[in-house]
């Protein structure tokens, strides 16, 4: 056997491997829709629709299902402004915890600054009307910033199955192009032999 031959199994294992390679790919590109599927199924599961950002401008996916990456981060747009409308621009964390268990009295001292009317309270002292109402909003905020997460994580889990979905069918591509350039250069060297052969016998 000479320098330039190739036993058989040495002969098979490129393309064995690009083999092994598109399978991959193509493994990497089903987990990959799968994923994708399974969220967007889930999300429509809830019977959500995009809510409307304001009646003049409600949004070109206002009323469509939430069932992929654009309507969620549409319908996070829509509670952030409607959160944001209802608080006052003010979020979760920036609303005060003042009233006490009863959310008839304030649980502290509140200085004017922290209150919502301007004016400094002592601990036990009746709730204001406008922090009893700026209280009364924190659940809605609370709600809000778990809504948002929820939605954020699904659009996280839209954009993981793209890219492996992506990076699947790259490999598959790769895989491919490996498996024809070893057939192709297979084919070239074992041409000039089969001719060396046949003139042998002539």
């Amino acid at each position: 056997m000479s320098a330039t031959e190739q036993s058989p199994s040495q002969a098979k294992l490129p393309r064995v491997l690009s083999l092994i390679v598109v399978v991959i790919g193509l493994v990497m590109l089903v987990a990959g829709a799968v994923i994708y599927g399974v969220t967007s199924s889930q999300l429509r599961a809830q019977g959500v629709s995009v809510a409307a950002v304001t009646a003049s401008a409600p949004g070109s996916l206002a009323g469509k299902p939430v069932a992929g990456p654009f309507t969620a981060l549409a319908q996070i747009n829509a509670i952030k402004h409607h959160t944001s409308t209802a608080t006052g621009g003010k979020t979760y964390g920036q609303i005060a915890q003042v009233p006490s268990d009863n959310g008839f009295t304030y649980n502290a001292d509140v200085t004017a600054d922290k209150a919502s009317d301007g004016q400094a309270h002592a601990a036990g002292s009746p709730l204001d009307a406008a922090d009893a109402k700026a209280w009364a909003v924190r659940s809605t905020a609370q709600q809000s910033s778990f809504l948002q997460a929820s939605l954020l994580l699904s659009v996280l889990a839209f954009g993981v199955a793209t890219f492996i979905m992506g990076t699947g069918l790259t490999v598959a591509i790769v895989g491919i192009a490996l498996y024809t350039g070893v057939a192709r250069r297979r084919k070239q060297t074992t041409a000039p032999a089969t001719e060396e052969k046949e003139l042998q016998y002539a």
